[in-house]
């Protein structure tokens, strides 16, 4: 290694060179080319089945689609875990699949078997088998106005077209219309006065409308096709189908029998915009296109769009992920921008100018060289990597630092030329910059491969970091060297003046700083070593205290930190079977609510807060899309059905409303507001982007309903007496009332059976799809079916006729019995179990939910106490955590098995240069002292911890360790040379203080800018820079006093062992 080092300093070019080469070809070539997103996208490794069956009910769903789907997949090797959703009308089948299984192969096996199975009921669609894929949405064209469903479609629609040529965008699709549809709908009157059944009918409509290649005629001239053509395609089209001719030879059409409309699927669902009516087109990436090109093209293309659109019909954009990447990641760049002037200008007063810029330089190139790796490792551009940069701004200075002090430390004390200086200089200090940045990079390693849903995310850090530390290595071994060689006082001959007076600054500061040292903390030092013992108690007692503020609640700990949104998400369910009259008229309540406290909050304000209101009434858009994109992997969607409303207050930028109003602020203005609406199943406000899931999730899996409901009813109970909860719910909800219809003897003597009557009643009410054309870019269903007045009233069914073979007509309820039974909205199934869930938000400021869960279940995950009694009356239920507490547990139970693995192999890789089995653990010791600084750092900015804040102490652990290996490697040299303990320590502390003190200084004032910035976007990363801001400065306390403690008690045990051996001996 001393070679290379010679070699760069003798050679000044090549270090140039290879200098400029990081520079430009990460920041000018590599980084325009990286990929921009909001969050990493990780491969959920999911697949998804969905198996149409339009009109059965939740149960039916279930018996006859989920449960062979299941039965089939059982066994399936690779499979982790199956769930169903069966709902009304489909049934969603999702299947988790091992990380370490070939997911291609498991793919095509599963494929494979859902082809194979055909026993699935006759009037279900065909399996729909795909892999989940998080789509990557740039933002929503809005199309809005008071015109009439069929205007606005149409304009949507060639709006539509226009956005899917744009360059930059891979797919659209559009929200808030209604599926096309020809309804053909007939009286029972009608078919019983021309004696027609609803066969007959289907039969003539085929006939009738049908297009029939009829082969090929070879002749000389070539060959010639042949067809028939005869499809109609729009409704007018169909009025003149014969149905029968008469002997008289008139005809019976089909207008003169039925209804013809060409209209929208009978789905009540609509969406406003400001009060009017909208759609949406939502435009779409995939792969490794740039959201924030897209973005700006379809911003320019509204823009551009808004004075060519028709009368009382207007266009605008919003759930723009660009803009809200952009915001995030220029506050990053700004923190960043800040941190490093800080550190610049905190060498500068420590060091000479030309040291303090060569070490500053380190920043760049090592941050250029990573930028050229970075697309490799598949690491994009996002909050995260762009997070990682501005915590690694101070560390990646330290190994620089370290060099940069020692060749000028020899220079001037020891008089050393530049060349030998900087040689000896820089191989003096070799082995603990080379093996700190190695510890760092193994401490940093256990997040390459996390458990949990979002484990996969937080492989941006480490991704991020590793090559940025490696390249400072290489940079503070190679460049550095060659331009310390030739570091003078250029400055001060350029700038004479500034030069001169930042001299007398730098000269008056390294004074203070010894004088600190010699007059203050060296006594200290020496009176901590003369009372070791004691010193190391009241260390350990601190540690103690400490822990217990989290352990006691005076630190909250919040698993996953919020990510407030930009938009406030007000769901509304209503019972099931609920008309769409009702669910408007709540959902306009709240509408009208949003609607006054943005004219209020607008009109208070010098600055706009809430710049829109979206209203859905059958349907949850923006829920479902939250849930289809959500980092941890799509989830089921909540169908459009009459019950279901939602309501999203859009807010303006968060910068630009910076200390007035936040998301959550407002959501308890409305909670306050809208209060508790009778009738309303569940009414949750939200605003946040990215989540875990619910703070409180509980599984209760089981075959029965009854056995599951008494269980989840009193843990409901249980939990609703606990401070901070609300929001709580659970999953089972009752769904529309069944009509179930059973034979009753009499059917037999009339050749009747259930498959009859239930074919009858399908076409009568449901209807029959009898045809199903494709009319420019719709697909459309033709359905015939009774007069919808008819299909709504329940005496129909009960007077229905069925018709026989033989042509007799016998009232439904002569042959069967009609019984009314509650049904269910939706069956949750897991691993083959029905699943019933609770869920539950917990408000920080008065509980949390680690404390909640701890009263209720052990550290094993078994419950205690009362919640014990409760699931110990029903033997056939089964519990477990979900959500937040099941991805808490695994993580953090990964977290901790995996960095004790890096403790461990750091003392493995501490052994090697310290020449010791005991010496490594001075080094070790430290590391828990650094979780104090960051616990007591959350207790002084009142943050909660949260899982990043134990990553912010993982990155910590790094910087701790290189500290503390410089001051030990020092201490071993010193004793070496002949030194006794007390004098090499002693000596140690004093040359090692001012390095230990600018390392730790400028990664806290590297992070210091986000630390204290207050906006509601760095908030989600705030508990990682509080642990490793704050807890940087405490660690440095313990490093400068706990280790030399540490070393000399150390030292009395070897010596003590050693005496023994000589008395033994």
């Amino acid at each position: 290694m001393r070679g290379i080092v010679t070699w760069f300093v003798n050679n000044s070019v090549p270090s140039n060179l290879f200098m400029f080469f990081l520079i430009v070809g990460g920041f000018f070539i590599s980084y325009p080319s990286i990929k921009a997103e909001f969050f990493p996208t990780p491969d959920p490794k999911a697949v998804t089945i969905v198996v149409p069956y339009p009109g059965a009910s939740a149960s039916e769903v279930e018996a006859s689609i989920s449960s062979k789907i299941e039965d089939r997949l059982e066994g399936v090797a690779g499979i982790k875990k199956i769930s169903s959703n069966s709902l009304e009308g489909r049934g969603i089948v999702g299947i988790r699949v091992f990380p370490s299984a070939d997911f291609d192969n498991t793919v095509e096996e599963i494929k494979t078997i859902i082809d194979g199975i055909t026993t699935f009921p006759e009037n279900s669609e065909e399996p729909i088998v795909k892999k989940l894929e998080i789509v990557e949405k740039v933002l929503d064209v809005v199309i809005h106005g008071d015109v009439d469903e069929n205007t606005l479609l149409s304009v949507t629609k060639s709006i539509n077209e226009e956005v899917k040529n744009l360059s930059e965008v891979s797919f659209t699709e559009i929200y808030g219309n209604r599926n096309r549809e020809i309804s053909i709908e007939i009286s029972e009157n009608s078919l019983e006065k021309y004696n027609l059944t609803f066969d007959e009918i289907a039969f003539a409509i085929n006939m009738g409308s049908i297009d029939l290649p009829g082969g090929v005629i070879s002749s000389t001239k070539g060959d010639l096709l042949i067809r028939t053509v005869g499809q109609s395609y729009k409704g007018s089209e169909f009025e003149n189908i014969v149905i029968r001719a008469n002997q008289n030879g008139s005809t019976l059409l089909l207008k003169d029998i039925a209804t013809i409309k060409d209209t929208f699927e009978e789905v009540d669902k609509f969406i406003k915009w400001d009060g009017a009516n909208a759609m949406f087109i939502s435009a779409n990436l995939v792969g490794d296109q740039d959201v924030l090109t897209a973005a700006n093209q379809l911003r320019n293309f509204v823009k551009n769009k808004k004075n060519d659109m028709p009368e009382n019909i207007q266009i605008d954009y919003w759930y723009d992920q660009a803009r809200f990447l952009e915001d995030r990641i220029n506050i990053l760049y700004k923190n960043f921008a800040i941190g490093m002037c800080l550190v610049l200008i905190l060498l500068t007063m420590f060091l000479r100018p030309s040291v303090a810029f060569w070490v500053a330089m380190g920043i760049p190139i090592s941050f250029g060289g990573a930028l050229i790796l970075l697309p490799m490792l598949g690491v994009t551009i996002n909050v995260l990597s762009t997070f990682m940069f501005i915590v690694v701004l101070g560390i990646v200075v330290d190994d620089a630092i370290i060099v940069g002090e020692n060749v000028f430390r020899r220079r001037i004390k020891l008089k050393e030329d530049n060349f030998t200086s900087t040689v000896k200089g820089t191989m003096e200090v070799m082995l603990p910059v080379f093996f700190g940045i190695l510890t760092t990079i193994v401490v940093f390693a256990p997040m390459l491969d996390l458990a949990g849903d979002t484990g996969p995310i937080w492989r941006t850090f480490p991704l991020t970091a590793i090559p940025i530390l490696v390249f400072s290595l290489i940079e503070s071994t190679t460049i550095l060297p060659a331009h310390l060689n030739h570091a003078g006082e250029w400055f001060q001959y350029r700038f004479v003046k500034f030069g001169k007076a930042l001299s007398t600054a730098r000269n008056y500061f390294s004074e203070k700083l010894y004088k600190f040292i010699d007059n203050k903390w060296l006594p200290l030092v020496k009176k901590s070593i003369k009372n070791r013992y004691q010193t190391i108690s009241i260390f350990v007692g601190v540690l103690l205290i400490s822990f217990s503020l989290l352990a006691g609640g005076w630190v909250k700990w919040q698993f996953f930190p919020v990510l407030e949104a930009e938009e406030i998400a007000i769901v509304v369910d209503l019972p099931e079977g609920t008309p769409i009259t009702t669910t408007e008229e709540v959902t306009r309540m709240i509408e009208r609510e949003a609607l006054k406290l943005k004219s209020e909050l607008n009109s208070e304000n010098d600055k706009k807060i809430i710049s829109h209101v979206l209203t859905g009434v059958g349907d949850q858009y923006f829920s479902n899309q939250e849930a289809q994109n959500s980092p941890t992997g799509p989830t089921a969607q909540a169908a459009s059905t009459p019950h279901v409303g939602e309501v999203v207050v859009i807010l303006t930028p968060a910068d630009s409303r910076w200390g007035l109003t936040g998301a959550y602020d407002i959501i308890n203005i409305l909670r306050n507001r809208i209060g508790i609406i009778p009738g309303v199943e569940r009414l949750n406000f939200s605003a946040n982007i990215f989540s875990a899931g619910k703070p409180i999730h509980f599984e209760f899996s089981g075959n029965d309903f009854d056995d599951l409901n008494r269980i989840v009813n009193q843990t409901k109970s249980l939990l609703s007496n606990y401070a901070g909860v609300y929001d709580l719910t659970d999953s089972d909800k009752i769904g529309k009332s069944e009509l179930q219809i059973e034979l009753l003897p009499a059917a037999e003597s009339y050749g009747i059976t259930t498959a009859i009557i239930a074919k009858q009643v399908r076409q009568a009410f449901y209807g029959e799809e009898v045809q199903r054309i494709q009319r420019q870019d719709d697909d459309i269903k033709v359905m015939l079916k009774l007069t919808k007045s008819e299909r709504d009233n329940a005496r129909t069914l009960e007077n229905l006729r069925i018709r026989t073979s033989t042509g007799i007509k016998i009232p439904l309820y002569a042959v069967a019995k009609v019984k009314e039974i509650p049904g269910k909205s939706a069956i949750q199934r897991i691993d083959g179990k029905r699943v019933v869930e609770i869920t539950s938000d917990v408000d920080i400021s008065k509980n949390t939910s680690s404390m909640i869960l701890s009263s209720m279940i052990g550290p094993e995950g078994n419950p205690i106490r009362e919640f014990k009694n409760i699931l110990s009356k029903e033997p056939n239920v089964s519990f477990a955590l979900a959500g937040e507490a099941a991805e808490q547990a695994e993580q953090l139970q990964d977290i901790f098995v995996k960095f004790g693995l890096a403790i461990f192999t750091i003392f493995v890789l501490l052994a090697i240069p310290l020449k010791s089995y005991f010496k490594p653990l001075i080094i070790l010791s430290a590391i828990p002292f650094g979780m104090v600084g960051a616990i007591l750092g959350h207790l002084m900015l009142f943050q909660p911890m949260s899982v990043l804040s134990l990553l912010g102490v993982v990155a910590l652990s790094g910087v701790v360790v290189n500290d503390s290996l410089l001051l030990v490697v020092f201490v071993n040299r010193a004793k070496e040379n002949g030194d006794n303990t007390l004098k090499a320590v002693i000596d140690a502390v004093r040359s090692r203080f001012r390095p230990v003190i600018l390392t730790s200084l400028t990664t806290f004032l590297g992070i210091a800018p986000l630390l204290f910035n207050q906006s509601t976007q760095v908030l989600f990363l705030k508990p990682m820079a509080i642990s490793l801001g704050i807890g940087i400065l405490f660690a440095t306390f313990v490093i400068l006093l706990l280790v030399p403690v540490s070393y000399v008690i150390i030292d009395d045990f070897i010596n003590l062992i050693s005496s023994n051996k000589k008395g033994n001996a």
